[in-house]
């Protein structure tokens, strides 16, 4: 050993192993292998590795993605380890912010070496060079891989290949095929649908005939839910157009191959109607506002529950009621207060979000607002499919007004239709507007630096203390939903990227994650 060279023996390294979801199609060791390597380097080299290898199962290409990592790296910064042991360079990064970060504390002293089981890193200016040329390559190969990637999912969707399991259907190849039983299953789903009948109900018929899908990569079966079977009858694959959850791009499958739909095209936009019908009464009124609704879910059915007053002749409470009349649940609704308390008891502490969780907020908002744009696209398809069918009716009815113009009984009814099918047009049309502006700015929900972290210390003061609107206003900005049976809440979902901001703070202080 040189005089000036440190003593590696009595340094504390720490073992990371990581192989994220993209490294599956290629030939990057499996995290098993990846220890096995490190552990025998640290045998050959006599250093001391503490406790358990940190295994992180996430990609490395996108920066502040990774918790163990950042809790890796903290704990780095606190004293607990002294190096980091893996088995290549890319293991640890794959873009440059946190390969800088890196050679930064190795510049600080704070990360006193590095040992990886395939690269030889020294703690000097050639060293540094070379490990920074080393994620520079590793940042390529992501980069190069991400686009051939993309050419290839856009090549294959352009042919109809697609691997997403769809009930009633089996996927070869990445074309879809009948998949028996479960199809004419599906095609019942959508003829009773189309009939009136309620999604609770068609649920349990699809349940008691074992309606199922595959997914192919693990061989599991998933059976349908309420939530499930609602995106179902949401979704235009049923009657043959698919859509691109990436780019919105639109493939009508019935041009490109033998693919046997599960509804016909009207079908499926007069089950699209039931959904956006919403005809102004003749005497406009304010209708009244109860908060939370669409929030709250039965934790025995998983159906959406109706928010609405006691009936009483005294005091009046919001109750939350399940209508499910197949749900197994005794009491079938529970005080509104519940779930108010839960809220609260939520927010007792404040969400504390610090300015540095505001960058995590700001990454993570970009790739919702992402996602929302393409379901944006994906309501817009139906909504203008439902205005089709509404102008296609009033053209028709117009012509039989015509065709029976003696016959007073069949031009009022049709006169009496029209006019509310033209005031229903009016309606979809301002919708369709809405939904194009909420494409062309996907971030006008982006909170602020200054509403971010003022939600974040105050949002119990300003719940308590505002009226039940901004009450349901500031609550779906920070929930997603409740579960609650019959006496208090038994589960939540939080809001992205609240749920991942708050996932990850519970993580790095040692929590179980969260609900």
């Amino acid at each position: 050993m040189e005089e000036n060279e440190p003593d590696i023996t009595k340094f504390k390294y720490v073992l990371y192993a990581r192989k994220s979801t993209t490294d599956e199609r290629g030939q990057i060791r499996s995290i098993k292998d990846q220890i096995i390597d490190c552990q025998k380097l640290s045998l050959r080299l006599g250093i001391t590795v503490i406790g358990q290898p940190l295994i992180e199962k996430k990609s490395a290409k996108i920066p502040h993605r990774r918790p163990i990592f950042r809790k890796m790296i903290n704990d780095i910064k606190a004293g607990t380890y002294d190096g980091i042991l893996a088995w290549n360079p890319d293991r640890l990064a794959r873009n440059m912010l946190e390969g800088g970060e890196i050679i930064d504390l190795i510049d600080q002293d704070i990360i006193k070496d590095l040992k990886f089981a395939t690269h030889h890193f020294t703690k000097d200016a050639n060293g540094k060079m070379l490990l920074g040329m080393a994620f520079v390559l590793s940042k390529q190969y992501s980069d190069d891989l991400s686009q051939k990637i993309t050419r290839g999912v856009r090549g294959n969707f352009a042919e109809g290949k697609v691997a997403t399991p769809k009930y009633g259907y089996v996927n070869e190849d990445g074309f879809y095929k009948p998949d028996g039983k479960n199809h004419e299953l599906m095609c019942e789903a959508w003829k009773m649908r189309i009939q009136g009948t309620s999604i609770e109900n068609i649920v349990f018929f699809l349940q008691k005939n074992d309606l199922y899908k595959i997914v192919k990569a693990t061989g599991k079966k998933l059976r349908i839910t309420m939530q499930k079977l609602s995106d179902i009858f949401k979704d235009p694959f049923y009657y043959g157009v698919l859509i691109s959850k990436k780019t919105g791009n639109k493939i009508d499958l019935r041009e490109v191959y033998n693919f046997k739909p599960a509804v016909s095209e009207e079908g499926y936009f007069a089950v699209q109607e039931l959904t956006y019908h919403r005809i102004k009464p003749t005497k406009p009124h304010k209708m009244s506002f109860y908060p939370f609704r669409q929030m709250v879910y039965c934790s025995f059915c998983s159906s959406s529950m109706v928010v609405a007053p006691s009936t009483g002749h005294t005091k009046r409470y919001l109750f939350f009621r399940c209508d499910n009349e197949n749900c197994s649940r005794k009491k079938k609704s529970i005080r509104a207060k519940i779930v108010v308390n839960f809220i609260y008891d939520f927010l007792q502490n404040g969400l504390n979000f610090s300015e540095a969780e505001y960058k995590d907020y700001l990454s993570k908002i970009v790739i919702i607002s992402d996602e929302k744009r393409q379901k944006t696209k994906h309501d817009l398809h139906n909504i203008e499919g439902v205005l089709k069918r509404v102008s296609r009716e009033i053209s028709e009815r117009s012509l039989k007004m015509v065709d029976f113009s003696e016959i007073k009984r069949v031009q009022e009814e049709n006169a009496n239709r029209i006019k509310k099918l033209q005031i229903e047009e009016e309606e979809l049309k301002t919708n369709i507007n809405k939904l194009k502006n909420e494409i062309k700015e996907p971030e006008k929900d982006r909170l602020t630096v200054e509403q971010f972290l003022n939600l974040s210390k105050n949002a119990l003061n300003i719940v308590q203390s505002a009226d039940v609107e901004i009450k349901d206003q500031i609550t779906r900005l920070i929930f997603l939903n409740f579960f609650v049976d019959e006496e208090k809440v038994t589960n939540f979902r939080l809001k992205e990227p609240f749920a991942t901001l708050i996932k990850q703070r519970e993580f790095l202080s040692g929590g179980d994650g969260g609900s």
